[in-house]
């Protein structure tokens, strides 16, 4: 390659200039960035970790295996020093930079200063690497580690300096367990083994490996210890056939151009986002960043086919793009064959090896002489150019400086939007927002001597659910209790601060707790996605129900139902059932089940649902629990028998009598009386 000369110092503010972007875009506004389910269980850990709980597995797979703990103990090194969501989000977007800042090592080292500058600022613009950059993700954490597995191979099989296998295969090592789409890395060293096999001393091969898989080891005693290696071969076993589709292609192709990201806005309100970009000028840049990196393919395909044609000093150059090729390739390639859905970031992997290729061909086409395209010399400042040369270089920086800049315009743009309109079905709740419940939550239990907090949301285990996950982590500090607002609604014995969810039922239920509110305030979200309501109760503020119960009920786990109330809208009878918890509960579940009769004792309508979690169960917790029956006013009177059983077993639990013998499964009212 030709490079135009330039100074040491202008080389180091061009680089300054383009690593501080890169970290701007990764790693300013941290508060909007979502924080689901996945998010919040990986920090949980890692919070778990840095308290000195060493991990030994990470959070479930979407098939319910669990993940290598390598992402939770990346993620407890930031927790040791802040234990904050915004501690590990920045962490996060800082080893991404540090990332872009290797892509430039790694380019200047074999191609020169203008392919590096070139390759960095399309990787530091590039829309979906500042999107994988921005949040808690586990394989988020991927490009600086596939950076250095890149780097060291060609270290390693290019320039034959075998040492740099061990880190090599660390990093390969690291990658995998960070997130098995890295896998696809996994036969592209094998290629690089096969292809550089006489350059190589096989001893550092067997050091290498054995640091990779001794990276490994804590899992695999987890995995031993648990059984699930077993789990492991049946789930392998039972696994749909593969089938061939052109997906990772596809989704390759967006990850590299940049296309796709209103995908985020969600289905509803991504037209919303696009209107804000011109469409032409938006076919455009995909257009031209399709063209880069096509033509660095190409070229350096012909390179590598033509190398024995080429100078000696050159071979160097186009071993290294073998590296590139194989890197690029690899992992859509291995995806063409799939049993489950493939998604785009299983090909971060890739990154940034497209734009090492495109930032190889910009340079080539901005400083070189077309009819000599393997000749290495330096053009002097002096050198006469013709008026072509003069101009391609002007004009190639224009275009592609051009290109990055609405890049950076649209990921700018999508930000605000993201930040300010509700998405559903894209990007989550920003942080900022939920942090800023958290913040009220904690003001609220200070002025009224809280001494917990209620989250209410949409189902109640961490473990499960999204929204108790999430206020899980980001109240981690504060004692808390689940409870799913949709059909319960708790009245622990002292006072507490209710978090309710932005959900319509969980809401509508919620009221119940704002007849004796000490305060209420609520957190606003984005346009047309509501606000999470927050309310103070004082202790035992249970509403009274409408119909107490004359006599005393006690089942044999000790709950005590206390009345209910009975309301009919249509053909829907509401009924809420009051009752009091046991004080020592059996962990096991336990579910409500309410028969609606008629006189003849044919049952017309039935509900069950799962009663509030008998393992969150304090003494003096007072529950309203709601549930939905089909109501025929012409089949009046009627008998509703309600009572519980153990679930999934499904043994009845019985009524005791005065001497503490069962009597019965169900009790028995006459709601329309």
């Amino acid at each position: 390659m030709i490079d135009r000369p330039i100074s040491r110092r202008t080389e180091i503010i061009l680089v300054t200039a383009v690593l501080l972007l890169a970290a701007i875009l990764r790693m300013g506004w941290p508060g909007l960035t979502e924080f689901k389910a996945d998010e919040a269980r990986l920090l949980q850990l890692a919070y778990d970790m840095a308290e000195g709980q060493f991990a030994l597995r990470g959070i479930s797979s979407s098939v319910g295996f669990p993940n290598f703990p390598m992402s939770v103990w990346l993620y407890a090194l930031p927790s040791l020093l802040w234990p904050h969501p915004y501690a590990a989000t920045l962490f996060t977007g800082l080893l991404n930079t540090i990332a872009v800042a290797g892509c430039y090592w790694f380019v200047r080292r074999y191609w020169g200063v203008t392919a590096a500058l070139v390759a960095t600022i399309m990787l530091a613009v590039s829309p979906w690497a500042i999107i994988f950059s921005r949040k808690i993700w586990a394989q988020n954490l991927l490009p600086l580690f596939v950076m250095g597995w890149g780097i060291s191979a060609t270290l390693a099989f290019v320039e034959q300096k075998s040492r740099y296998l061990w880190l090599h295969f660390l990093c390969l090592a690291l990658a995998v367990q960070i997130h098995l789409a890295a896998v696809a890395l996994i036969p592209a060293t094998a290629v690089y083994l096969l292809i550089f096999r006489r350059r190589i001393a096989w001893k550092h091969v067997g050091v290498g490996i054995a640091i990779g898989i001794g990276t490994a080891v804590p899992f695999l005693i987890y995995l031993w210890q648990n059984g699930s290696t077993t789990n492991l071969l049946n789930m392998l076993r039972s696994n749909q056939q593969a089938a061939f589709s052109f997906d990772s292609i596809r989704l390759t192709a967006i990850l590299s151009l940049g296309t796709d990201i209103h995908s985020l806005a969600g289905a509803e309100a991504y037209s919303a986002y696009l209107a804000h970009l011109p469409a032409l000028l938006r076919g455009l840049v995909y257009g031209l960043w399709g063209i880069f990196i096509i033509g660095g393919i190409l070229y350096a395909a012909y390179g590598i086919g033509r190398q024995r044609q080429s100078p000696i000093a050159n071979r160097a150059q186009h071993e290294a793009s073998l590296i590139l090729l194989i890197w690029l390739c690899m992992p859509p390639l291995l995806f063409l064959w799939h049993s489950t859905p493939v998604f785009i970031h299983y090909f971060i992997a890739t990154l940034p090896a497209q734009y090492i290729l495109a930032g190889i061909f910009i340079s080539r086409i901005a400083y070189s002489v077309l009819r000599k395209p393997f000749t290495v010399h330096r053009l002097p400042l002096t050198a006469h150019r013709s008026p072509i040369t003069a101009y391609r270089l002007p004009f190639t920086w224009t275009i592609l400086l051009a290109t990055a800049v609405y890049h950076i315009f649209a990921w700018g743009t999508l930000l605000n939007f993201l930040g300010e309109t509700a998405t559903p079905g894209g990007f989550g709740t920003p942080l900022a927002m939920q942090l800023q419940a958290v913040f009220q939550v904690k003001d609220m239990m200070d002025k009224t001597g809280a001494s917990e907090v209620i989250i209410s949301g949409v189902g109640e285990n961490p473990a499960q659910d999204e929204f108790a996950a999430i206020f899980h982590t980001l109240l981690e500090d504060v004692p808390h209790r689940f409870v799913d607002g949709r059909r319960s609604a708790l009245f622990p014995a002292h006072t507490a601060v209710v978090l309710l969810q932005n959900e319509d039922e969980v809401q509508e239920l919620g009221r119940v707790y704002g007849r004796h509110a000490l305060l209420v305030g609520a957190t606003l979200l984005r346009r047309i996605e509501g606000a999470y309501e927050l309310v103070a109760i004082p202790g035992a503020a249970a509403p009274a129900p409408t119909i107490p119960f004359t006599e005393t009920y006690l089942f044999n786990n000790w709950v005590n139902p206390l009345g209910y109330t009975w309301q009919v809208a249509g053909e829907t009878a509401v009924y809420d059932l009051t009752w009091r918890t046991g004080d020592n509960p059996d962990p096991a579940d336990y579910h409500f089940f309410n028969h609606l009769l008629d006189d003849a004792g044919q049952r017309i309508a039935q509900a069950d649902a799962a009663a509030f979690a008998p393992w969150q169960w304090h003494a003096g917790d007072v529950v309203v629990s709601r549930f939905w029956l089909s109501w025929d006013a012409t089949a009046v009177p009627a008998t509703l028998r309600t009572g519980m059983y153990n679930y999934p077993a499904l043994d009845p639990i019985m009524l005791l009598d005065v001497a503490g013998n069962p009597y019965a499964d169900a009790i028995q009212i006459r709601p329309s009386e």
